[in-house]
């Protein structure tokens, strides 16, 4: 055993050797040439003038050559710079703020390259701004906006707000001449904006937007006037672009907050620019045939990928037409012009194809209209104004149900006119129209018959089954002027839902084109007593005026001899001396009169009670006597001991009272 491990000693220490010898060689460099070099970077620093990021880069002694290359986090398309050498440098690289950069170097020699060292930096504008906040203005048009807004770290929070430039005027000291101040001014503005970061819990209108962060604001959240709890979306925004101006100034104005909730102003006056449609997007409209109803529409815009924004639209032929030319006869590029004119309006934002319905009071079936659309591109510039007619559906009466007959049982009271109608197996329902209005020419009847709008407004409907309760007294068609002229007009619904054509219901029953005299009320006499012989004095102790522009006339009234209650009348705008009787008598009050009882609120109130003598009060009036239609009146009623009435004195101002005229 001793013997064998003798013979093994000499191969182990041969075997540790070799071992240390390969361990030394790893790091050790290739005899005859040099060590890998080793190199290191400083950490980023922002230059004095904000603009380029300073970094020290330091290499080894053994350095022959070392690159260097800063490129936007992400993104590997920059080459190295190479630098002869192994002296310690200093790089100035440009940069962007808010940008996240990598910078990477390594050093090589003959032996080899060296690790690569990398810094990952970033410079926030906000650390190294000097004002609260800075704003610059881009994307400007006729009719769009783009604010860039960047906040600083020492802002903490900021309000935003777009006012025109100008002036306007005002009868600031009430003697009819006009004065002219500033649409635009900063305590305004102030005021304001701390109403946007602290509205009124009662009614809390934000009139401006307020962020706490670094965004952009556009012609849409420029001015808010919206609820708190409104998303900002659904501001107002502001008209960059009016009709009647012909150079438009804004001023953009922004308050800025720092932490100790000091504030301060900044503002930026911009002109806007008169519309040119210079931008290369295109925008198609679509009107799908089964969108296009009665009395509206609804059309789908569709812009190609460079769109930001878009005006949209109808008009009618004649409003676009201008320069005493028909719409037919303009150029395309005159009828452009005259769109671009309507839509001074705050532009929707594009993100990708839309539909929207066109519907108002003034559209009607079967007529023309056009339809418009204005895009903008994200460089703010306009493109070709694109429009298409579009023709409102037209009434169609192609249903196969018929009134096959009409009667009029006699009318037994005043409000309800009954009447027999009979119809074909086919109706369901049956529409009918009564009117005091509704003869010959005064109504597109069969659009109004057609209109789901006109429900329960013009006209109503009737289910067949229902028809029996039409016959009689009290479920007849309720007559609300008795004693005039009604015309009635009908169409049946058929179990398809198609009408029938519009049918004169009295000429249907054989009884004139004329309409059918409805039964009159039967005049009970009034057995109010006109004469008693109450007294009061009425005199004019002062007149004035309120501060919204009302007349005012310090009335005093004293009561005379057999005088229980004295009531006062107001007879608004119309009152002539010699109408005034007939006016009070007429009233309801006073036409089943009771002693006793107390007039509602309205045209007579009580002045004088059994427990007073006199009285003044202070009244308004909008209009002064005028021969041609009268003026504002108050009429003075007495009531004397025997419980008759009298009509004892009265007021009408620019008049003066009964016995004392002005």
């Amino acid at each position: 055993m001793k013997n064998i491990f003798r013979t093994m000693l000499p191969i182990l220490a041969m075997a540790a050797c070799v071992w240390a010898s390969c361990s030394d060689d790893k790091d050790d460099p290739t005899p005859g040439k040099p060590a890998l070099p080793t190199i290191a970077v400083s950490e980023p620093a922002l230059s004095a003038d904000n603009a380029k990021a300073v970094v020290t880069v330091t290499p080894s002694e053994e350095t022959e050559k070392w690159y260097w290359k800063c490129e936007p986090k992400g993104q590997s398309a920059a080459a190295y710079t190479a630098v002869t050498g192994k002296d310690e440098t200093r790089l100035e690289i440009p940069v962007d703020m808010d940008v996240t950069y990598t910078l990477t170097v390594y050093a090589e020699n003959e032996t080899g390259k060296s690790k690569e060292v990398s810094k990952e930096f970033a410079f926030k504008s906000e650390d190294v701004m000097t004002e609260l906040v800075e704003f610059e203005v881009k994307n400007l048009s006729a009719f769009s906006v783009d604010v860039v807004v960047k906040k600083s770290a020492k802002c903490t929070k900021y309000v935003i707000g777009a006012i025109n430039k100008g002036y306007m005027g005002q009868d600031l000291e009430g003697d009819g001449g006009d004065k002219y101040v500033e649409i635009y001014k900063e305590e305004t503005f102030i005021e304001d904006a701390e109403i946007s970061l602290n509205p009124n819990a009662d009614y809390p209108m934000q009139p401006f937007n307020w962020s706490d962060v670094s965004a952009t604001f556009t012609e849409k959240t420029l001015a808010r006037y919206a609820l708190k709890d409104r998303d900002i979306s659904e501001s107002k925004g502001i008209i960059l672009r009016s009709l009647e101006a012909d150079e438009i100034q804004v001023i953009i104005a922004v308050y800025a907050l720092d932490a100790e909730g000091k504030a301060k102003v900044y503002t930026k006056e911009i002109t806007v620019p008169e519309p040119e449609l210079t931008g290369q997007v295109a925008v198609t409209i679509d009107v799908p045939k089964d969108k296009i109803k009665l009395k509206s529409f609804e059309a789908t815009f569709t812009a190609d990928e460079s769109c930001s924004r878009i005006h949209v639209g109808q008009s009618s032929a004649e409003l676009i037409a201008s320069g005493g030319k028909s719409f037919d006869n303009m150029t395309e590029d005159e009828i452009c012009a005259s769109i671009v004119r309507l839509g001074a309006e705050v532009p929707l934002a594009y993100t990708g194809p839309f539909s929207k319905e066109f519907a108002n009071k003034d559209m009607k079936p079967d007529t023309e209209f056009i339809v418009y659309a204005i895009p903008i591109d994200k460089e703010g510039k306009i493109g070709k104004v694109v429009y298409q007619k579009v023709k409102t559906a037209a009434p169609v009466f192609d249903g196969v149900g018929e009134i096959t007959a009409v009667e009029f049982p006699e009318q037994q009271t005043p409000e309800r006119l009954p009447v027999d109608i009979t119809v074909s197996n086919e109706v369901e329902f049956v529409r009918i129209l009564w009117d005091l209005g509704t003869g010959p020419g005064s109504l597109d009847l069969n659009w109004v018959m057609s209109d789901e709008d006109s429900r329960d407004v013009n006209w109503h409907e009737y289910a067949v089954a229902d028809l029996d309760e039409l016959k009689t007294d009290e479920g007849g068609l309720r007559i609300t002027s008795p004693g005039y002229d009604y015309y009635l007009r009908a169409v049946t619904v058929d179990k398809n839902g198609k009408l029938s054509e519009v049918i004169d219901l009295v000429e249907k029953a054989g009884r004139g084109t004329n309409g059918i005299k409805t039964k009159a009320v039967e005049e009970v006499p009034s057995t109010t007593d006109w004469t008693g012989n109450g007294a009061l004095t009425l005199s004019l102790e002062g007149t004035g005026m309120t501060d919204a522009g009302m007349y005012t006339a310090d009335l005093k009234v004293t009561k005379g001899n057999n005088t229980k209650r004295v009531y006062m009348v107001k007879w608004a705008g119309e009152a002539q001396p010699g109408d005034i009787d007939d006016f009070v008598k007429t009233l309801s009050f006073f036409d089943t009169f009771d002693p006793e009882a107390t007039p509602t609120v309205g045209a007579v109130t009580v002045v004088l009670d059994a427990s007073d003598s006199e009285k003044t009060t202070t009244e308004e009036f909008m209009d002064e006597y005028s021969a041609s239609w009268g003026g504002d009146a108050r009429i003075y009623v007495t009531l004397d001991n025997d419980g008759k009435l009298s009509i004892a004195d009265w007021y009408i101002h620019g008049y003066g009272t009964k016995n004392d005229h002005n």
